[in-house]
């Protein structure tokens, strides 16, 4: 398996083709407008990055278009949860369609940005940046701080299609789980209404093991884990060279939960932009907030 795995994942491995120094990549969900928050989080980004190269993940379709952006289609087993966009995230495909960017800022539609300080944190050389985790009533799951969520990050193209192909060379089997995903969770549904989609002969005992063994496949690493816990906590151990600043450094980059016990921590000055904004404390960022136009 391993030497087959390796031949097909090999053309995932990197390239040093980047040309270009960094683009904004916005995934989109299933929905054909925007909710008022994420119209919000949207014109944030046009007003303080909006002369970037930009780009709308989409699912494929999708007739979804703005000025300004570019579309970029994936399958649509990508989208619809945040586990389906996690899978995205694990997926070598999507950052190879990136590689003339050295980095991509992911923003998502439930986050905010204050300044144009983009290209200054493309110049500290990381490999990855989010919002930091703390410990705090917000996130008690958190025992030490931490870099961080994936909403609003930056990411080095080249060293995370590193991490994922040494990922697939040191364990094949993920290499297929990733890929077949979606097929797994096709049959589930079918499995779930033997009656709707299956032959008669095919019910019954055979159906009844099927559906325990792709059972297992909900507790793959890709349904699992989310992908900003991979890359904050999983990446070195593939690739151990792979930056992740210090918290407090990721605090200068974004606040995520308890957006308050953050200000105070980072010197009460504002970060490069926030994840998650109207979930945790709103009435926090509301003074910080651009004008209706």
């Amino acid at each position: 398996m391993s030497l087959i795995t390796r031949l097909f994942a090999s053309g995932f491995y990197p390239t040093e083709r980047a040309t270009k120094t960094v683009a904004v990549v916005v995934p989109l969900s299933n929905r054909s407008k925007l909710t008022v928050d994420e119209q919000i989080s949207l014109r944030h980004l046009i007003h303080f990055l909006g002369h970037y190269d930009k780009y709308l993940i989409a699912p494929k379709g999708s007739k979804v278009a703005w000025p300004g952006f570019e579309t970029r289609y994936f399958s649509r087993r990508f989208f619809g949860s945040m586990q389906a966009h996690g899978r995205l995230l694990y997926w070598p495909e999507f950052y190879k369609s990136f590689e003339d960017y050295r980095y991509i800022l992911i923003y998502h539609l439930d986050a905010l940005v204050f300044a144009d300080e983009l290209l200054d944190w493309c110049q500290t050389d990381i490999d990855y940046i989010g919002a930091p985790w703390i410990p705090c009533a917000d996130t008690p799951w958190v025992e030490e701080p931490r870099v961080g969520n994936g909403g609003f990050a930056i990411m080095k193209i080249t060293m995370v299609l590193k991490v994922l192909c040494e990922r697939y060379r040191t364990e094949p089997r993920k290499y297929w789980e990733d890929r077949f995903t979606g097929l797994f969770r096709t049959l589930q549904t079918i499995l779930r209404y033997p009656r709707r989609f299956t032959p008669s002969w095919l019910r019954g005992r055979f159906t009844q093991s099927l559906r325990k063994r792709l059972q297992s496949m909900d507790h793959l690493e890709v349904n699992v884990r989310n992908n900003d816990l991979f890359w904050s906590w999983q990446a070195v151990k593939y690739v151990p060279e792979f930056k992740i600043p210090d918290w407090k450094t990721g605090l200068r980059f974004a606040f995520e939960a308890a957006p308050r016990e953050c200000f105070e921590l980072n010197e009460r000055k504002l970060p490069f932009g926030c994840h998650a904004w109207s979930r945790y404390d709103r009435a926090f960022w509301e003074p910080y907030m651009l004008p209706d136009e």
